[in-house]
């Protein structure tokens, strides 16, 4: 064991998972917390929260988790050889994706968050007041999805840089705010109260570490902030011009659906109409962007034209 510790490599493995086991700790402790405050908030709170969570999750798992994996080998490259600028052009442009990604993703699911319960888990057991706490928590979640997916790419950034301690600090940052918001809201809001804490937190947590690549070597940390809220607030108008036509026909389409119900079941009822809402949506959106001339879709269609010339 001696002769194993002394081992410079088991000792830099030691040094970067020290930290990170302190985060995942932190994580289970945030996680007891909060199951506890929902639990004394009423009758549902703990489900509709799991429920919620594992909605976004979900959405996370496919979008953000892929993202930041596949940045990774890049960026630890562009580490190895301190080849800075390469480094940061790399990380924003996981940035921008992410962000053209989660915030009309988030919209579209805030907007039509009770369908998309419904048509996911509405049963004999999961009834009308499950749907009901269940999108209380949701529309709250969801509000922080972009943050979190953020997180999700920022974080491999510092351990592309051998650099477990500074995203754990954030973690911590992250469960503290976690923690005092959840306290102080679960009681005037119960589970909307926790998933807005978490949200809040999450944001707090993207904010911390931008500050930690204050540390890094060639981070420009004014620049990367300034194109991720002027990308953020861009985004958010556009999802919000293409969000109208699309509620509006939402409103003719949905009640014309509902009736085929008792014959195709939530797919025929929601399924479909929320299918056709998503791909107006999605078509608007792309719209909108090739209008502004946002570079990483213009980017791809002229990609697209040269192969198929």
């Amino acid at each position: 064991l001696k002769k194993a510790l002394a081992n410079p490599g088991t000792r830099m493995v030691l040094r970067l998972i020290g930290p990170t086991i302190i985060g995942m700790a932190a994580y289970q402790i945030n996680d007891i917390v909060s199951t506890a405050l929902a639990g004394q908030a009423g009758v549902g709170v703990v489900s509709s929260l799991s429920y919620s969570l594992r909605l976004q999750e979900l959405i996370l798992g496919i979008f953000a988790v892929t993202i930041g994996t596949i940045i990774l080998p890049g960026l630890s490259s562009y580490a190895a050889k301190q080849a800075w600028p390469d480094f940061y052009s790399h990380l924003e442009m996981a940035t921008r994706t992410i962000a053209i990604i989660t915030i009309p993703l988030a919209l579209f699911a805030w907007v039509y968050g009770e369908q998309i319960i419904i048509l996911l888990f509405r049963s004999q057991v999961f009834g009308d007041e499950s749907v009901r706490l269940t999108l209380a928590a949701f529309q709250w979640h969801i509000v922080g999805l972009y943050f979190i997916a953020l997180n999700r790419i920022l974080a491999p950034a510092f351990y592309a840089q051998k650099d477990s301690k500074l995203p754990t600090w954030a973690g911590l940052i992250n469960f503290g705010v976690n923690m005092s918001l959840a306290a102080l809201l679960v009681g005037p809001f119960q589970g909307a109260g926790i998933a807005l804490a978490l949200s809040i937190a999450s944001a707090a947590n993207t904010a911390a570490l931008f500050w930690c690549f204050r540390k890094k070597p060639g981070a420009p940390v004014g620049h990367m902030v300034r194109t991720t809220i002027f990308q953020g607030a861009r985004l958010l108008g556009l999802s919000a011009a293409a969000i109208l036509p699309t509620w509006l026909t939402g409103t003719v389409l949905l009640p014309m659906f509902e009736p085929l119900e008792t014959s195709f079941g939530r797919i025929g009822a929601f399924g479909l109409p929320l299918t056709i809402l998503a791909l107006l949506y999605g078509l608007l959106g792309i719209g909108l962007l090739v209008l502004v001339k946002e570079p990483l879709v213009t980017g791809v269609l002229r990609r697209f034209r040269r192969k198929s010339t």
